[in-house]
């Protein structure tokens, strides 16, 4: 089970109807156990997406979006080595679906994404505005 809370003064509080309920059937004394991580941020990972479209419409050197979002993504370091029967290494880009990673982690690889493109392409001055909107 997902269960997702709310940090406040008091402690940990349900943050929604299933979590409130699944803790509500539990006796008091008993121990739980979970592994805890900051749930990501929807509007940040939409931004992402965004910035993705945007900055595709600037570039030059790709002609599918999927394959630029995934050199941005490696590019910015977030990718798996795989070494194959010959000896040969390949690299794959990691999945940047929610449950794939933490805000905070999302969050550095977002800012290194925006440098990435920064560093790559010849910008005007209005397209540097446009990307460092993003910040």
């Amino acid at each position: 089970m997902r269960a997702f809370f709310e940090v406040t003064a008091e402690g940990l509080i349900p943050k929604d109807e299933e979590t409130r309920l699944y803790i509500g059937r539990r006796k008091a004394g008993q121990v739980l156990s979970a592994d805890i991580k900051m749930a990501r941020n929807y509007e940040n990972h939409k931004r992402f997406f965004k910035f993705v479209d945007d900055t595709f419409d600037i570039q030059r050197h790709f002609e599918e979006k999927e394959a630029y979002r995934y050199w941005l993504t490696m590019k910015a370091g977030w990718f798996d080595p795989i070494v194959t029967p010959n000896g040969t290494t390949i690299f794959k880009a990691r999945s940047i679906a929610f449950d794939e990673m933490e805000e905070e982690e999302f969050r550095k690889l977002f800012s290194r994404v925006i440098d990435v493109f920064l560093h790559e392409f010849e910008l005007t001055e209005n397209e540097i505005n446009q990307v460092i909107s993003y910040v």
